[in-house]
């Protein structure tokens, strides 16, 4: 009865404990998903809503720089055409001859005719540009038109509006009007932009005449009507004297628009995005100040709700699928801790026994759904793994110990050469009681090989790898007599600066045995070292055999690629990797050939920041 009383309490007990964890577990699950969606959907609603202030800002930006690119194309052929009457008097005296003449002369005829050949192709290759008319006043009601190559009179009160415009505009030297009827009667109805420019006297300033370019105002507006991006959004031209040009509109009033360009005109340096209310209506003004349009401006009106449509109908959606989400996130939880349960006793088992876990465990599943086991079966890889990374490091550690016995061994052998160098010198100056021309030669080998003992990444001074450079060549003269002289011209403020060892000896190496040996005249090998602003440059330049032009293309791809195809360019394509490596890809190696006639091989490095003396100043 005792032990049945023990088992019953003991099942109770972990019945309860279910239950609280299953609870526990569902109201965790549901304010995780709780929490982040309401915090997610509050501030998607706010970046939403800020994105589409910020794009509809952007893109009304955008449309008025276009629009006044349209504009300042137009502004631009009439000022080719001034600078045309301004820089050729002569255009100017037989036109005005033609103008005052009562009937014209053949020769006047004529000069309106090639007059007319220079605004014609502008005419015909300008979509928007329908004519072109130039004023002078007469006595004839005569005006010029390029288009048809002939000064014919009109109406005196097209005249008439001419000069009233003329009189309007005051002290501006250009400005621009709109109109629903052509200037001649003669032409096709249809609603044009005038932009008129007055013409002066060359010499007095005095103004003498007129330039009229007329653009067609339909497929202007057309065309900014394709710019616009949002439903009713509008843009309005107004001029340097605070005038609304173009075009008229119903949403507000004339003077309502001028009042704001004026205030965004004020505040254009801080903002150029105002909010405007119009009859229970809200639009956001943009204003764009042209300074190459003289002096016009740009005012576009975007409705507010146009703007926001976008975040509205998104934030709705995101509203109903955050509550559809939340009611599943529920059921989801009430049926996953009761799964989730079991999984967490066989992780507390296996943390407590991982050698018992490791031979009872299964080759997992290809595809692990539950994250439990994910979790269950990583722990008992990382056991594993532990073993593995062991294994590696002894492996690593006893790889290291023999690349450092290596290391030793190939410092051994030069050190014994070096020595051995020293003995034969010696005993050359005890043969001839002096120096001679083969202790000279292994002087200057010993003093190489103590050079090149060191490391050959090590940084040296330019001065010193010049020195090394310079027994080198001792040793190539004595090998190849009165084949070559060698010079060199070493800025004095370079000679400090650190470079990596050995650079240049491969270089001048390539030169003798691919370019001085093979000629039969003696050559010359110049080694030169210069600054130029934060770099410094080295040429090595030799009068030798020169390389071919396939030769040298292929030699230009192989340091390109960083590889050699042949083992003749093994030293450049070394040096070249171990400038790239060391100084980036703007050191690589250059090279300029011509053949049987010179080779020039250049590089730079850039001017270290570091001080000379932080480098060896050892000569050899």
């Amino acid at each position: 009865m005792k032990n049945n009383s023990f088992f019953d309490n003991l099942n109770k007990k972990h019945h309860s404990t279910t239950v609280r964890f299953f609870i526990r577990s569902l109201l965790v699950n549901s304010l995780l998903i709780l929490i982040p969606l309401l915090l997610i959907g509050l501030y998607s609603i706010f970046r939403t809503a800020k994105e589409s202030t910020l794009e509809a800002e952007k893109r009304a930006s955008r449309i008025l720089n276009q629009a006044d690119d349209i504009l300042e194309t137009f502004y631009t052929h009439v000022d080719n055409a001034y600078l045309f009457f301004a820089s050729n008097p002569r255009v100017n005296l037989q036109l005005k001859n033609a103008f005052t003449e009562k009937s014209l002369s053949l020769n006047s005829i004529k000069s309106v005719e090639n007059i007319s050949l220079n605004f014609q192709n502008l005419i015909y290759t300008d979509d928007y540009l329908q004519n072109i008319y130039v004023y002078y006043k007469n006595d004839y009601s005569r005006i010029f038109i390029p288009l048809s190559a002939k000064l014919i009179s009109f109406p005196p009160d097209k005249e008439a509006e001419i000069l009233a415009s003329y009189h309007h505009a005051g002290t501006e030297d250009v400005w621009m009007e709109f109109s629903d009827d052509p200037l001649l009667y003669t032409e096709y109805p249809t609603p044009s932009m005038t932009i008129y420019r007055k013409l002066y006297h060359r010499t007095t300033d005095v103004q003498n005449g007129l330039i009229i370019f007329s653009f067609n105002a339909d497929r202007l507006k057309s065309k900014l009507q394709r710019l616009m991006e949002y439903e009713n959004q509008q843009v309005f031209l107004i001029d340097s004297g605070n005038r609304l040009v173009w075009p008229s509109t119903s949403k507000l009033t004339a003077e309502a628009l001028l009042s704001l360009s004026e205030q965004m005109a004020s505040e254009y340096k801080q903002s150029n995005v105002t909010v405007v209310s119009q009859d229970y209506a809200s639009y956001t003004a943009t204003y764009l100040h042209s300074p190459r349009s003289y002096g016009f401006s740009y005012l576009m009106l975007t409705p507010k709700d146009k703007i926001y449509e976008t975040t509205i109908s998104l934030t709705s959606m995101y509203i109903f699928i955050t509550m559809a989400a939340i009611g599943v996130a529920c059921i989801f939880a009430f049926f996953k801790t009761q799964h989730d349960y079991k999984y967490l006793s066989k992780i507390i088992s296996t943390f407590s026994m991982p050698k018992t876990a490791l031979k009872r465990i299964q080759p997992p599943s290809k595809r692990i759904s539950n994250p439990f086991e994910y979790i269950l079966l990583n722990v008992i890889h990382l056991f594993i793994e532990q073993d593995y990374l062991k294994v590696q490091d002894s492996e690593k550690t006893a790889k290291l110990q023999l690349s450092k016995m290596q290391a030793l061994q190939h410092q051994i052998n030069p050190h014994f050469l070096h020595n051995t160098l020293n003995s034969i010198y010696w005993e050359s100056v005890k043969l001839t009681g002096s120096e001679n021309r083969c202790s000279q030669m292994i002087s200057y080998l010993s003093a190489i090989m103590r050079y090149s003992l060191s490391d050959p990444q090590e940084n040296v001074k330019v001065q010193n790898e010049i020195d090394y450079l310079k027994k080198y060549l001792e040793i190539m003269k004595l090998r190849y007599v009165n084949k070559f002289d060698a010079r060199f011209h070493i800025a004095p403020e370079c000679s400090i600066y650190p470079v990596k060892k050995m650079l240049l000896q491969p270089l001048v190496e390539n030169a003798i045995y691919h370019g001085i040996k093979e000629k039969k005249e003696k050559g010359i090998i110049c080694i030169s070292v210069h600054r130029k602003k934060d770099r410094i440059y080295f040429n090595i330049y030799d009068t030798g055999n020169g390389i071919p032009g396939q030769k040298l293309d292929a030699i230009r791809r192989d340091l390109e690629q960083m590889k050699r195809a042949s083992n003749q360019n093994i030293g450049l394509v070394n040096t070249n990797s171990r400038l790239v490596l060391s100084y980036g890809p703007d050191s690589g190696l250059h090279i300029k050939s011509r053949s049987k006639d010179f080779t020039v091989i250049w590089f730079s490095i850039p001017v270290p920041k570091e001080t000379a003396d932080q480098f060896p100043t050892d000569s050899i």
